[in-house]
């Protein structure tokens, strides 16, 4: 009877790769800065352990051979703070307010499209919330595609999630540089 079944089996992902040793590493110099990313809003068909990929316009269908391991809004979360903490390494990049931090970042994932050919956009919008200077704070918004990269049955799903990874480490970037810039301006002299 088993060898009837050709399904594949379910396979689990994670959108962060795994820490690097050197990352493990202590500091002894003090974060310039501590920052709180606040758990990231998906759209609620998107926020679920299913791997959710575009069907035809208005279509939608769950990937019947991958899975997120955690909610899409948990993974996207915990990506993002990682990106961030790579590229803005004098900081705290951080995940809970149990202390005091100085900026708290709020990330809202307007859609998050997965194609079956592997492409991937990713429009979000960010607001940066500066809680020394309250009126300080900055925002921006992006859409980032990752082009198709095969035929849909070429496309595994390591390859989507490779996308989506993709996608939100270029979200990291754009993100990154809006504290630089609120930061830069905030070191100004007054005039």
């Amino acid at each position: 009877m088993t060898a009837c079944s050709s399904a594949p089996p379910l396979r689990t992902f994670v959108l962060t790769p795994p820490l690097a040793p050197t990352a493990l590493a202590a500091t002894t110099a003090a974060p310039t800065q501590r920052i709180v990313i606040r758990h990231v809003l998906v759209p609620d068909y998107l926020d679920t352990t299913d791997i959710v990929m575009r069907a035809g316009t208005n279509e939608v269908k769950v990937n019947g051979t991958g899975r997120w391991d955690e909610r899409l809004s948990q993974g996207l979360t915990r990506a993002l703070a990682a990106d961030l903490a790579a590229r803005l390494p004098a900081d705290a990049v951080v995940l809970d307010m149990s202390s005091p931090t100085q900026l708290q970042v709020l990330v809202n994932v307007n859609s998050l499209d997965l194609w079956p050919d592997g492409r991937c956009v990713l429009a979000a919008t960010w607001t940066i919330i500066d809680h020394d200077a309250p009126r300080a704070g900055a925002s921006g918004s992006a859409t980032f595609d990752s082009p198709a990269i095969g035929s849909t049955l070429e496309v595994g799903d390591a390859h989507l999630v490779d996308a989506i990874s993709s996608n939100v480490v270029k979200l990291a970037d754009k993100i990154a540089l809006t504290i630089g810039q609120r930061t830069d301006r905030s070191a100004l002299p007054a005039h």
